[in-house]
């Protein structure tokens, strides 16, 4: 393609070298102004005012001339010289210099050659195609003078051009020689590019080209985690980018996952502008769905693949490794190791910790952070065996227990007085002292025992003791013998175990008696009707004259004691009013004197209705049947059944009689026989305490009571002893107070025979 070109050439003169001699000097010249390239020009070089031979020679840019192009000597005479240049090209502008030598001197003179040339093509831009991630390089080289301005615009939208020589970036690269580089291109990068060159003379070149990007499969994100709570749905996605068509394939470590026969998981597609989107969903998700799981992306330019962790959270596992560390009394360390988590982070550990004992349990908890794998378990009580477990808990929710830690503190002394204590004068020289244990939870340990101290009032400010041995009774009780008569003592009881003893209880005053209490009676049934039955009694003793008065209780069977009027020592019957018909009622008396009442006497049972008096005599004793009506019995009946009773009277007696030479030897080994409900005979033993108010026995008032002390144990002030104020702990239960006068002779004299008949009593009075 041929350019046209418009030449304009100007000529400065520029200062002569010096000269050796002042003999010549050089004309001044200069090149054309309309000169074209392609086209000719001839530069004379002269000197003026000598006439010597002269050598001349060019230089352009202080460089020799090629003469292939230009022709420098065309005077034999060399008088001068012509420079000739044919064909211009923008290469030839530059500065001329003509150099003279002769014998006398030299001189030169320059003049510059200036063309001003539209912009042309050097490599003309070409379009490209890239994979995406590659460099896109776009070409751009022109010609001209002055040096064309190059710049490269893409098109964007419809209309609107922009300049990319501009944009300042990472990925973008503008070089001088008019190259265009674009590094790690993507789709974003294709479209027109235009490269467009100019340097103010002549019209602008321009040329447009496009970039094509081909997107290979490929994902932005190589590795996620998804995490979804056991029994939930779980979603895994893949974002795939690429040129259509465009396939993705999901796998796990097992097998390929089909989009059609998927069990408990499907698959689903969703084209995108860049590529698809593929959603794994497991519809409920187990332990075993946690796994890593592939996804892989396909098309004509390439593949990638992307890996999602699936994580099943859980509750945690139960803490392993529970153990005890170190144990004091009333605190303990406990440490374990950490669980599994469940795929959750532990928050927190939860110690629990209760009691090891039968029933409803009270449970304690600490809550741990997750930092730490110890707790100090503190508050506990000293002496007591606890049972610990460990729960872990994350967001997912609690572990399971873990296995249980036994621990059991050690022991303190107890820190509670026994309770309930009651004390009798039994005689004499006797005291029976009852009472029962302190609260489970004060004993701090297990109890060994019982220390009972006693001392003489007024004379005496120590304490003797006596150990009576622990035994699981619901009641205790403690005969002390060998006392003064008519004495005053002080009384108090302390428990032990084996750290040591535990605090008394207040002291309890009590008399020795001046004098002894009357025998037990021996009850008859006199007659019956059907609302009364006459009792008649008798007391075998030395000590009957002294007997002020007699008590009768009665009661239907099972029912609750009531107290008949008090009977006169001159009387030895009474009889009881307003009965029920056939029905079943038991008696009992007990004989008093001026130092109490003595025992009772046996309880017999008695059936209401017409019977005379010599044959009620004669059942004395027996217990009654509802199926005996006497008024249809025929007299060969009565003949057999009144020989039956004589010989069932012979075998009570005979019965007693063994019965009161074993009480006898037991009160000899100072053991003390309660009352306790034995059958003898078709005559039933039972209980002798009435759960009713007592009144005093003829011949005692108001100011002479009797001298066993009737006062419950919470009503008797505290004592002041070695000058510490003993009070009575607001937590003790409940006191119930036995009569002293609960007493039978004729029994075994265990001591196992005497805390379960005191048991039966106390449950009866609960009733």
């Amino acid at each position: 393609m041929k350019i046209s070109i418009s030449v304009f050439v100007w000529i400065s003169l520029l200062s002569a070298r010096g000269f050796v001699s002042d003999s010549f000097k050089i004309q001044p010249f200069e090149f054309p102004k309309h000169l074209d390239i392609g086209s000719s020009t001839i530069i004379f070089c002269s000197v003026q005012g000598s006439s010597e031979d002269l050598n001349f020679h060019w230089k352009k840019d202080n460089l020799s001339l090629d003469t292939n192009r230009i022709i420098t000597e065309v005077n034999e005479n060399k008088k001068y010289s012509l420079l000739e240049i044919r064909s211009i090209e923008t290469s030839d502008i530059g500065n001329y210099t003509c150099f003279v030598d002769g014998p006398h001197g030299s001189d030169g003179y320059t003049a510059q050659l200036v063309v001003q040339a539209s912009p042309s093509w050097i490599q003309e831009p070409k379009g490209t195609t890239v994979v995406a991630g590659d460099s896109a390089i776009l070409h751009c080289s022109v010609k001209g003078y002055p040096l064309p301005q190059i710049k490269w615009s893409r098109r964007k939208g419809n209309s609107y051009i922009e300049n990319v020589s501009k944009i300042k970036g990472r990925k973008l690269e503008f070089f001088p020689n008019g190259s265009l580089i674009i590094e790690n291109s993507d789709e974003m990068d294709e479209g027109q590019y235009r490269c467009e060159a100019e340097n103010g003379v002549g019209s602008p070149i321009s040329k447009t080209v496009n970039i094509n990007v081909f997107v290979p499969a490929r994902f932005e994100e190589k590795f996620g985690v998804v995490t979804a709570q056991k029994g939930e749905s779980a979603r895994l996605q893949c974002d795939a980018q690429g040129d259509q068509p465009l396939s993705v394939t999901w796998s796990n470590s097992s097998n390929t996952l089909s989009k059609t026969s998927g069990s408990g998981y499907e698959i689903f597609e969703t084209l995108t502008p860049k590529g698809i989107n593929s959603e794994l969903i497991i519809r409920e998700t187990l332990p075993q769905d946690g796994a890593i799981y592939s996804c892989l992306a396909e098309n004509e330019h390439g593949r990638d693949e992307r890996k999602v962790k699936l994580l099943i959270q859980e509750v945690p596992s139960p803490p392993p490794g529970v153990s005890v560390r170190e144990v004091w009394t009333r605190s303990s360390s406990i440490t374990w190791l950490v669980p599994y988590s469940g795929n959750s982070p532990i928050s927190n550990y939860i110690v629990q910790y209760w009691r090891d004992h039968k029933g409803t349990r009270r449970l304690n908890e600490k809550t741990v952070p997750s930092s730490q794998t110890f707790a100090m378990i503190k508050n506990l009580r000293p002496g007591t065996s606890y049972i610990v477990t460990i729960t872990a808990e994350n967001s997912v929710g609690k572990s399971l227990p873990s296995d249980p830690a036994m621990l059991t503190t050690g022991e303190e002394e107890p820190d509670a007085p026994p309770m309930d204590i009651s004390v009798h004068a039994k005689g004499t020289n006797t005291i029976t002292v009852t009472w029962k244990a302190p609260p489970r939870e004060n004993w701090n340990g297990q109890l060994e025992g019982y220390y009972v101290g006693y001392r003489v009032i007024d004379l005496s400010e120590t304490y003797s003791y006596e150990t009576e041995q622990f035994s699981p009774s619901l009641e205790h009780d403690h005969f002390l013998t060998n006392l003064m008569k008519g004495t005053k003592y002080g009384i108090i009881v302390k428990a032990f175990n084996a750290a040591g003893t535990g605090p008394p209880t207040q002291e309890i005053l009590v008399s020795t008696l001046d004098g002894d209490l009357p025998a037990s009676p021996k009850l008859y049934v006199q007659s019956t009707t059907r609302s009364t039955v006459t009792l008649k009694w008798n007391v075998d003793s030395p000590s009957h004259a002294s007997v002020t008065g007699y008590t009768v209780q009665y009661r239907r069977e099972s029912g609750r004691w009531h107290q008949a009027t008090a009977v006169p020592s001159e009387n030895d019957y009474y009889t009881v009013t307003g009965l029920q018909d056939e029905t079943a009622y038991e008696f009992y008396v007990t004989a008093a004197n001026k130092y109490g009442a003595g025992d009772p006497s046996e309880i017999i049972t008695v059936i209401t209705g017409d019977i005379d008096s010599g044959f009620a005599s004669s059942l004395s004793g027996q217990r009654g049947h509802g199926y005996m009506d006497l008024a249809i019995i025929v007299p060969v009946a009565a003949a057999v059944a009144a020989v039956g009773v004589v010989v069932a009277v012979s075998c009570v007696w005979q019965r007693k009689i063994r019965l009161r030479h074993r009480l006898e030897r037991a009160m000899s080994e100072r053991t003390y026989t309660p009352y306790a409900g034995i059958p003898v005979g078709q005559v039933t033993v039972g209980q002798r305490f009435p759960d009713m108010d007592k009144t005093w026995p003829p011949g005692h008032s108001d100011n002479n009571p009797p001298l066993s002390n009737p006062d419950p144990y919470s009503a008797v002030p505290p004592r002041v002893q070695n000058g510490d104020l003993r009070k009575a702990s607001s937590t003790q239960e409940m006191r119930t107070y036995f009569a002293q006068d609960a007493r039978i002779q004729g029994l075994s004299g265990s001591k196992q025979d005497v805390r379960q008949i005191r048991n039966s009593q106390y449950s009866n009075s609960l009733k």
